[in-house]
């Protein structure tokens, strides 16, 4: 996730103790859905929160893991995957689906300060090395969505220690700038220098269907804390959660971009953005990844309230 203004704040269970009640969701066409794993640093921020309720109760979504992952800076706390970790099981619980496995990702970041790509191995890497594995066996022909929404190294380093899993998955990240006008990249952007080496072995990693959504082409995916307040406050446990998460987190924002919901309602509804072939950038090995060019935020913005009223507790 961009974090272009960064608070100090950070949720803690007992500020929101009122609201971990589980709400009772019907989820019997388990079998029918769309098998994803979620990779998030949820603590980090807002917005992940939202991508995670939207992908866990999505209809066509069947997760099978929600892993913690590490967002080390300077202004962080000490244990950040610790901190993401707390999150998802709290919304898990509230969402009445601690059957979805939880584990937790790595503290470290791949490699060395210096580079490298030794796997930074976690029980985040090793559930998608498992479900990978049995995907494969399941589903020859097809592919084990695994959606990244902070740094990756889980999801590199279940690579690197697997690396025959890298042709049966298929990976969305969110991270980087891209220029499409002028097929030029930038790293210099916050999920990317969370694990820079991650990032690089990704691009480098021949074989792998790759899709990265690029944090430029979402700075009007804008949500307000007001209107959050309001139309969510009240619904249920895991709505008024949301509320309490951004009035913990970053009290004084009345806008943020939710740059993590974005990138899971493009996976949901491949209509609500624009992915083309472009070349990764020319420091890394060249090859076609999918790039998002462009986003639909009005209809991004709509199917989130719709869902979010669909489920509200009447």
């Amino acid at each position: 996730m961009n974090r272009r203004s960064f608070t100090k704040h950070f949720l803690s269970v007992s500020a929101l103790a009122p609201f971990l009640i589980p709400y009772n969701f019907n989820f019997s066409q388990k079998q029918q859905k769309k098998p994803i794993i979620i990779d998030t640093d949820t603590a980090n921020e807002i917005d992940d929160l939202y991508a995670v309720v939207r992908m866990v109760l999505a209809e066509d979504f069947n997760v099978l893991g929600l892993c913690s992952a590490q967002w080390q800076h300077q202004l962080s706390p000490k244990y950040t995957v610790l901190e993401s970790q707390r999150l998802n099981d709290d919304l898990l619980r509230l969402m009445n689906r601690q059957d979805i496995p939880a584990p937790l990702g790595s503290e470290l970041k791949m490699g060395k300060p210096w580079g490298g790509y030794e796997p930074a191995d976690s029980a985040a890497a090793q559930l998608i090395i498992t479900e990978a594995r049995k995907f494969a066996n399941e589903h020859p022909n097809e592919k084990l969505t695994v959606i990244c929404l902070g740094a990756l190294t889980n999801i590199a380093s279940a690579i690197a220690l697997a690396p025959e899993i890298i042709n049966h998955i298929e990976v969305y990240a969110l991270g980087g700038k891209y220029f499409s006008d002028k097929s030029v990249w930038d790293k210099d952007e916050f999920n990317v220098r969370r694990d820079f080496n991650a990032f690089n072995f990704m691009l480098n990693a021949e074989n792998l269907a790759l899709h990265i959504m690029p944090i430029n082409i979402l700075y009007d995916f804008v949500f307000k804390q007001s209107e959050v307040t309001t139309r969510l406050s009240g619904k249920g446990a895991v709505w008024d959660y949301l509320v309490a998460r951004w009035k913990t987190n970053a009290p004084n924002h009345e806008n943020r971009v939710f740059w993590d919901l974005a990138l899971a309602l493009a996976v949901l509804n491949p209509a609500f953005a624009k992915e083309e072939l472009r070349k990764t950038p020319p420091e890394n090995t060249q090859r076609d990844i999918w790039i998002y060019t462009e986003i639909n935020e009005a209809d991004m913005f709509n199917d989130w309230w719709s869902f979010a009223e669909s489920h509200f507790r009447k």
